[in-house]
């Protein structure tokens, strides 16, 4: 993978989104992961009874698939909290569903969660390089705008990405950079980091995600509320 990349880099992105899927576990049930994601995204704490009501779960083994989940964060009374990039716990990066204000870990969530919520979403950050506001709109196929319009997103090096600490080893590295000159500036200091055009880490993103699509897809995204 070149250290900076667009969408034209077909080959390039496919295996940097391979790569990815690693940190994705909940990959492999697709239906729960959904599911966990949709409630998240109406803003609200999730119980385990809530999830296995809405995944048509035995509430024994939504709990034991859960306990097998990195990344899973909860609250002080056990409730889910954040998963898989979504949080409702305040970060740099709000993500706007509707009237809910959320939030994602990192820049990149914010390009893959409109998808796998199967809605559009506003989306808030920062330029960590010029202290710029950024400001896009992402629709489940694609990112409609952006501003700055030259917006590109970095990605630290996989090999110090560890899954069981998503958040402290990879996401606290993901960014958005406004203009050429911002990713430069990156990547003069982070020479081993990757950087992308906003199109072409959406693109990483759908590829990324595709397990979770896959399935079943249009009724994989039509889990009970």
């Amino acid at each position: 993978m070149r250290r900076s990349a667009d969408a034209s880099d077909v080959d390039g992105l496919e295996a940097f989104a391979r790569a990815l899927q690693s940190t994705f576990p909940a990959r492999h049930d697709a239906p729960l992961a959904l599911a966990l994601l949709r409630l998240l995204s109406d803003g609200r704490p999730v119980t385990a009874t809530a999830l296995a009501r809405a995944a048509n779960r035995g509430e024994g083994e939504v709990a034991r698939r859960l306990g097998n989940w990195p990344n899973v964060e909860r609250d002080e009374t056990g409730h889910i909290v954040a998963f898989s990039g979504l949080t409702l716990r305040p970060t740099a990066h709000e993500l706007r569903v509707g009237t809910r204000q959320l939030h994602t870990w990192c820049a990149w969530d914010t390009l893959f969660l409109p998808a796998l919520l199967g809605a559009t979403a506003d989306v808030r950050s920062t330029c960590p390089i010029t202290g710029s506001v950024v400001e896009l709109v992402v629709a489940p196929d694609g990112v409609r705008s952006a501003r700055p319009a030259d917006l590109h997103v970095s990605f630290p090096p996989l090999k110090v990405t560890d899954t069981a600490d998503i958040t402290g080893s990879f996401c606290c590295h993901v960014h958005f950079l406004a203009g050429a000159d911002a990713a430069r500036s990156w990547q003069e200091t982070r020479a081993d980091d990757v950087v992308l055009d906003v199109d072409a880490a959406f693109e990483l993103g759908r590829r990324a995600v595709s397990a979770l699509l896959e399935p079943g897809s249009p009724t994989v995204m039509e889990v009970s509320r």
